[in-house]
Formats: structure tokens, C-alpha cells, sequence
């Protein structure tokens, strides 16, 4: 056989088994995310490489995006919602099935995101797409719920969710807002489940948290860092990668994992049932879920990644910021710290209703 002849054909057989992408013949992609969690280059260089012109909503919890994609149908074509988000849509046929073939880069991430409780489906052992097991979601970032403090105000160590309540902390606390993990977190300090249903045991907690919000001069759920920050706080309820923020600026800001157990959620990329531009949002998964994307993700905004891939390139390219990652509880948290970490999952609509209704009369008191 002719030299020339063999390389055509090896071409072809190369071409035959790579995996195929999505053709992009939308002209833009209306993306819905947490707020502070995709960064500008990120979108930038996705704009560059599709020629697609992204549009970015954000919000700043779950029950908001789900709010949105109720009072907005036909609008979003890229969502990022947590775990019990993603089973809650799920159960509501609101999202999307997902090819795995047009998304190659979900093989950087690690197998055992794959299947998680909220969504099993789709992604087999073998890493190859199960043809009949449908799949909603792929992993974005995940991390914790915690506390983060400056030890140069506070010199007695935080180590409980309880220990918000400490009458020396009145004046200089920080909250997230958002009902589930606040309501969750005092549940938890009065012996309950963070995902309690009983009327009378949330009415206990909200007026538990009653009892802190003359207290609290933030409620934020996006930026709460920034009063850390500026000393306008000295402990911070917050997520993992606001904490990580936070220390990477001040180091004598440091994190716990509350001995009651520490909040843990898993964020996700899935496209609505109803999205205008659903091959932009597959293009955007993939492109999002590259090794490089993925490190520049948590150069930006120090979560937990599952992108294994990521952590690689990141180990060889920039060996600094990797070491001060993985040894960071905020960012990289050891195995035996999440042994008690609470999910927050699916409750009822009537207790659903509760959370949000007693939140609302805490900020409101």
C-alpha cells in the first residue's frame, strides 16, 4: 500500500472514533448562575472560541433559581443548580437529558462524581454513556458550609455552630441569606436535622435565630467575605470558597468545619427543558469541564473541584498556588473532616414554604 495512501486511511479510522461534538448554530447562550462563580475570562475565551455572545443572570440561592425558572420559562439555556435543585427539577421534568458524547470533557472529572444520589444516571464505570439511564447533570464545583473568624478579634477558637450565639460575637456577625442553610444550621443546634419537616421543630428554630439577629450586620449570601475583610465582621456563616477568598487575603481569617456538622453541596451544570439555545449550553459544558478551564475556575473562585484534570495541569504549571489549594480545609478538605457533613436535600412544599416564610420574619424582625 502506498505511503500516502495508508496516512489518508489512518485519518479516516482517527476521524471515525473521536468523539463528536455539538454544532453551534446559535448565536448566544443565556447563562443562570450563582453569583461570583464563573469567572470573566472564563466566558471570554468560550465567546472567542464559539463566536457565541453569553448573557449572565445570576442569583444568589437555589430557591431563587428555581423562582427564576418558574417566572421565566423559555428564558435560560444553562443553569447551575445544587444537588437537591437538580433532584427537585428532575422530579419536575425540568431539565434537559444530556448526550455524553458532545461532552467529552465530563472524563476529566473524577469517576466518583459521576453518580451522584440526585442524579445516578448516565455515566457507567467504564466512563462510557449508558444508552438508556438519562443524565441531567454534570459536576461543577462543590465544597462546604462553615465558619470562617478573624483570630485577631476572636481568641476563643470557634468550633461549634453554637458557638455563633457567644455574646462577645453580638455586633460582628455575618449570615448567609439563605433560608436553608440558616434554618439548617440552627436545626442542627438544637439536636434536629438540618432538613426537619415539623412545624413546631422550624418554628424552634427561627426563634432561636430570633434570638441571634440583633447580632448580625450582614446577611449575604454572595460576597460575605467582604465584611471579614473590611472588620466590619469578625465571624462569617459562609461557603468554602468565600472562606478560601478571605484567607488567601488575610491570613489570620481561618475556617471551621462546625463539630454539629458542616453544610456540604454539590453545584452542577444542566440545561433547562425549555432552554432557547441548548447547543450553546452543551458547547459551554464542554468547554467549561477542559482541564484548563477547570483550573482557571478555582484560580478565581478556590471551591472544591472534581476535575481531576484541572488539579493535574495546575500541579504542573503552577505549583504555588496548588500547594496553598490542596492544603487549604477550605478549598481541599480531608476525607475524615466530612465525615459529618450535612447535605441539604428535597423537603416538602408546605415545609419548603416554612423555611422561606420563617427566614423572611429573621431579617425582618
Amino acid at each position: 500500500m502506498k505511503p500516502v495512501m495508508w496516512l489518508v486511511i489512518l485519518a479516516v479510522m482517527v476521524a471515525s472514533c473521536a468523539p463528536p461534538t455539538v454544532a453551534v448554530t446559535s448565536s448566544e447562550l443565556n447563562l443562570y448562575a450563582f453569583s461570583e462563580y464563573i469567572p470573566d475570562a472564563l466566558i471570554a475565551g468560550y465567546e472567542r472560541e464559539t463566536g457565541v455572545k453569553v448573557n449572565l443572570e445570576t442569583y444568589a440561592t437555589n430557591e431563587e433559581m428555581l423562582a427564576g425558572l418558574r417566572d421565566k420559562p423559555g428564558r435560560y439555556d444553562l443553569i447551575f443548580p445544587s444537588d437537591y435543585a437538580v433532584e427537585e427539577l428532575i422530579a419536575s421534568d425540568a431539565l434537559q437529558p444530556l448526550d455524553l458524547e458532545l461532552i467529552p470533557n465530563y472524563n476529566n472529572v473524577d469517576a466518583a462524581f459521576l453518580s451522584p444520589y440526585f442524579d445516578p444516571g448516565g455515566a457507567t464505570s467504564g466512563r462510557r454513556p449508558a444508552m438508556r439511564n438519562e443524565k441531567f447533570s454534570l459536576p461543577y464545583l462543590w465544597g462546604t458550609t462553615g465558619i470562617a473568624y478573624d483570630t485577631t478579634k476572636v481568641t476563643i477558637p470557634i468550633t461549634r455552630w453554637e458557638d455563633l450565639w457567644r455574646p462577645e460575637l453580638a455586633g460582628h456577625i455575618v449570615v448567609l441569606d439563605d433560608s436553608r442553610e440558616m434554618m439548617g444550621i440552627t436545626l442542627l443546634t438544637l439536636g434536629y436535622d438540618n432538613n426537619e419537616t415539623s412545624a413546631s421543630r422550624l418554628a424552634e428554630a427561627r426563634d432561636k435565630l430570633l434570638e441571634l439577629a440583633p447580632g448580625i450586620v450582614a446577611f449575604d449570601a454572595e460576597t460575605p467575605e467582604d465584611y471579614l475583610l473590611s472588620g466590619q465582621a469578625w465571624v462569617g456563616v459562609m461557603y468554602s470558597g468565600n472562606a478560601a477568598i478571605a484567607a488567601l487575603a488575610n491570613p489570620d481569617i481561618v475556617y471551621t468545619l462546625p463539630e454539629e456538622g458542616a453544610g456540604i453541596w454539590f453545584d452542577n451544570l444542566a440545561i433547562p427543558a425549555d432552554a432557547p439555545h441548548a447547543d450553546a449550553a452543551v458547547a459551554f459544558m464542554n468547554y467549561a469541564l477542559s482541564a484548563e478551564s477547570g483550573a482557571e475556575l478555582i484560580k478565581a473562585f478556590p471551591y472544591s473541584t472534581p476535575n481531576t484534570a484541572a488539579l493535574e495541569l495546575l500541579k504542573a504549571n503552577d505549583a504555588q498556588f496548588y500547594d496553598v489549594y490542596v492544603n487549604s480545609l477550605a478549598s481541599n478538605p480531608p476525607q475524615d473532616a466530612l465525615l459529618g457533613a450535612k447535605l441539604v436535600k428535597r423537603v416538602t412544599e408546605s415545609a419548603a414554604q416554612l423555611y422561606e416564610r420563617y427566614w423572611l420574619e429573621v431579617k425582618t424582625r
